[in-house]
């Protein structure tokens, strides 16, 4: 009888476990697509403030820095997600 609580309690172990890995991939992925998106817009964002100061070109600069990270953020995105699922 006792065999079968061990038993019973080990696997509630793993259970507890795996939903904690569970969490943290979760936790890391999120971070990751946060961090991902916000350096690149802010990349877009400063490179394109430097752009418009040294061309006195008003906001075009940064309003196509900010454009483009959008864009290289989303595809950075797609490539973790990609990654994250397996395909």
């Amino acid at each position: 009888m006792t065999g079968n609580k061990d038993r019973k309690n080990n696997h509630n172990h793993k259970k507890i476990k795996q939903g904690r890995e569970g969490v943290f991939q979760a936790l890391a992925l999120t971070t990751t697509i946060g961090v991902e998106l916000a350096v690149a817009v802010s990349l877009g964002y400063y490179g394109g403030q430097y752009l418009d100061k040294k061309m006195a070109t008003g906001p075009w600069f940064v309003l196509a820095g900010v454009l483009i990270g959008l864009a290289v953020g989303t595809v950075g995105v797609y490539k973790t997600l990609k990654g994250f699922l397996g395909e």
